[in-house]
């Protein structure tokens, strides 16, 4: 964010020259770690806990709470749905492997009565009567055809037994692997910190207000972050117009809102080759800039967050 210095520009070219420009920043660091609203089934999540801000953060802290009653319904809906799947497919199991076995009694049944039947109809007519030997012929038309119908009965059984027992499988997996999912995403719903250091809350992207446990944010929102006290940096938007001005700066000088009186020297470490529109700035482009320095920071214990001075002179 840039200090506006409207008078100035009212002045001519040299007094704007003259005088530095001046720059408001904030301390930020490197190393950090967002703490995201997460997705859920709602376009709604409430943040229902977070660490203070005053409370030091250590590695493997849980830092933020966010409402997981809808995950933690949905995930009792899927467990009991799964124990009626695997009940489904016992049941299926023991239904088919019944038809199957009655299949291959019928069919073997139906073999013997075949066997049976090719035994009396190869007595010679010469032997019977002919309505007995045609009786006989008959007879093993009728057995053949039956154990023909009897293997095919039994082959769509078991065709009818994998079928069913494979599709009750897959509906198994998809349970499985929906009732993973929803265990994961109920595992997002409590974040841990990846590091120590200091927990940030962050700030509304409507209203810039700082957030708060138990306020309702939308997937995706930045709730807070964890920040280390190394890698430390000066954070600053610079307005277009005064992005020559930075750059032809001959000494760049920063000083906390809280310690005005101790200047120290920083460096442009980066300036973004694409500038952005800020939300109630105008509509003017703003370049992120980023300033460095090789000293001891004049404030001890310095909070990140902190808003500086910049001060860049030619």
């Amino acid at each position: 964010m840039i200090i506006p210095l409207a008078f100035l520009m009212l002045q001519g070219t040299a007094t704007s020259g003259s005088l530095p420009l001046m720059l408001t920043g904030t301390l930020q660091s490197e190393h950090r770690q967002a703490i995201v609203a997460p997705l859920s089934d709602s376009w709604q999540i409430q943040v229902q806990w977070l660490k203070p801000e005053r409370e030091p953060v250590l590695e493997g802290d849980l830092v933020a709470v966010f409402n997981a009653g809808n995950s933690k319904a949905n995930i009792e809906q899927l467990k009991n749905q799964l124990i009626n799947v695997n009940e489904q497919y016992k049941q299926l199991v023991s239904e088919h492997a019944l038809l199957v076995m009655e299949a291959e009694f019928e069919l073997k049944r139906s073999q013997l009565l075949l066997e049976k039947a090719g035994i009396d109809a190869a007595v010679p007519l010469a032997n019977l009567s002919r309505y007995d030997y045609e009786k006989y012929q008959l007879e093993l038309n009728r057995a053949r055809t039956t154990a023909d119908k009897a293997a095919e009965t039994l082959a769509t059984a078991r065709i009818n037994q994998s079928t069913a027992l494979q599709k009750q499988q897959l509906q198994q997996q998809a349970t499985v692997a929906e009732l993973a999912e929803a265990e994961e995403q109920l595992k997002k719903m409590s974040i841990y910190a990846q590091r120590a250091g200091a927990i940030n809350y962050g700030l509304h992207p409507w209203f810039r207000t700082k957030l708060f446990a138990g306020v309702t944010a939308q997937p995706g929102w930045l709730i807070a972050e964890v920040v280390e006290q190394q890698g430390l940096f000066i954070e600053s938007w610079v307005h277009e117009m005064d992005i020559r001005r930075l750059k032809n700066a001959k000494t760049l000088t920063a000083r906390f809102d809280v310690a005005p009186g101790q200047p120290f020297e920083v460096q442009l470490a980066e300036l973004a080759p694409q500038g952005e529109k800020r939300q109630n700035w105008g509509n003017a482009m703003y370049f992120k800039a980023t300033f460095r320095t090789q000293q001891q920071l004049p404030v001890n214990d310095a909070l990140l967050g902190m808003g500086l001075l910049i001060e860049a002179a030619l």
